[in-house]
């Protein structure tokens, strides 16, 4: 391609991030990934942002996801490749994908890979924020629950990047070092540090990765990645997107997100997602599952709702009884 623009180059990670925000920047290598992969480029560019790596709305049809170094690029795009490829035909309201390449396969240096899919149109919940109607969102968290069920009841095929192998290597990690990931976040109140090694090693039993019991994840199914369309007071579910972190593991790990980061800590639309999804019998020891995954998820759950956790709850089982038990009183 004679009209490829040089690479992007970064001072640090910081300037990246700040790119991501800038269409104008990014709408040469969006156009030029599209090219490559035999697609019209033209069309407004638009970026979605926050997120980790490129995600390029071009025109009403493409979106392009470019992949940075830096951020574990390569095993993102695997990842998100194997997803796409294995949810493929199954029917589920995400993108298609249309085409995968490489902007730079033969320079030497970082190729940035790309994937092309069809786009998804509409805002994402996290966009919208505060503008949805409780029913709005009552609609969200059945469409969430719907969906979910349809995603964990894909057949698997194990691959490089998707596999329990993966996921188990992943929660041991986690449950090793979540203590210390969690001061460094600064996110869990203080006086609840102390608590979170013998927490999780209390409740390992429920973390431990299980081969017998395994769906395929999400694994970060914020509200960045559910995608609404229509008007005010009248938005439709349209479909979730972006599947990075996708694993092979325990279904209830994609209920962390949801409900920290999709839903707000809302008990009653965690309810309706479990019911949508038929999720059926939670189990006597729920709330001590639910807050130990919490705790070692790969990414900081705690912060949505950190500053909602009242001063006199002291212990991470009244957090647990807080946040997860549905019968009882939740978050202020």
């Amino acid at each position: 391609m004679t009209d490829l623009p040089q690479p992007p180059v970064f001072e640090d990670d910081d300037a990246y991030e700040r790119s991501l925000s800038d269409p104008a920047f990014w709408a040469p290598y969006a156009r030029a990934a599209l090219k490559a992969a035999g697609f019209p480029d033209d069309g407004e560019v638009i970026t979605h942002f926050p997120t980790t790596h490129v995600a390029a709305l071009v025109g009403d049809h493409h979106l392009v996801k470019l992949h940075y170094e830096d951020w574990f690029g390569e095993d993102c795009f695997q990842t998100e490749r194997e997803a796409y490829q294995m949810l493929a035909g199954r029917g589920l309201p995400i993108p298609e994908l249309l085409a995968e390449g490489a902007l730079y396969p033969d320079t030497g240096g970082w190729r940035w890979p790309f994937l092309v899919m069809t786009a998804m149109h509409g805002r994402s919940m996290r966009d919208l924020g505060d503008t949805l109607s409780r029913d709005e969102l009552e609609r969200a968290a059945d469409f969430v629950g719907a969906t979910l069920h349809a995603l964990h009841a894909t057949p698997i095929r194990d691959g490089e990047y998707i596999s329990f192998e993966e996921y188990a290597d992943l929660i041991r990690t986690r449950m090793a070092r979540c203590h210390r990931d969690h001061e460094l976040w600064g996110s869990l109140p203080q006086r609840f540090l102390p608590q979170v090694r013998d927490y999780v090693w209390a409740a390992r039993d429920l973390l431990e990765p299980n081969e017998r019991r395994t769906s395929l994840l999400h694994g970060d199914l914020h509200a960045g990645n559910v995608f609404l369309n229509g008007a005010g007071g009248s938005h439709e579910p349209a479909g979730i997107v972006d599947f990075n972190d996708a694993y092979e593991g325990d279904p209830h790990y994609d209920l962390v997100a949801i409900h920290a980061k999709a839903f707000g800590a809302d008990k009653e639309l965690l309810t309706r997602v479990l019911d949508a999804y038929g999720w059926g019998e939670l189990g006597r020891k729920w709330p001590q599952r639910m807050m130990a995954l919490t705790l070692v998820h790969d990414h900081d759950m705690v912060e949505p709702f950190a500053r909602r956790i009242p001063n006199e709850v002291t212990t991470l089982e009244d957090l647990a009884s807080l946040l997860w038990e549905l019968d009882a009183p939740g978050l202020p």
